[in-house]
């Protein structure tokens, strides 16, 4: 009979350390889940963003050349394309407070939804 006592209270206590070790080990599988995924989303938005900038940077290229030859001269035809950029850079300037919140709620959906 006072074996039965022993082994209960010892069983217990086994189980009870094999269920918080199966909890820590499950939080650690989460978290390395869900940091993969942001990392796998940034290495992604970066190459994204690489690619967007050959794109505009060849773009702009060839439409400061193409208006080069209808304005007959290289500095209308590349300041045009220049005037188009500041007035982008005006427009990113006066909506930035709108565009940073739109980023940060994104980022943070990202990281809390994986």
């Amino acid at each position: 009979m006072e074996d039965q006592k022993d082994t209960q209270p010892q069983s217990l206590i086994d189980q009870i350390k094999e269920y918080i070790e199966l909890q820590i080990k499950i939080a650690k599988y989460k978290a390395i889940d869900g940091s993969s995924g942001v990392i796998a989303s940034a290495i992604v938005g970066t190459l994204l963003a690489l690619l967007v900038i050959f794109l505009v940077m060849f773009a702009s290229t060839a439409l400061g050349f193409y208006l080069a030859d209808v304005l007959q001269s290289f500095w209308a035809g590349f300041g045009c394309v220049a005037g188009l950029y500041l007035i982008l850079v005006l427009i990113l300037l006066a909506s930035s407070k709108a565009i940073k919140a739109r980023i940060a709620d994104k980022m943070i959906n990202k990281i809390i939804n994986e």
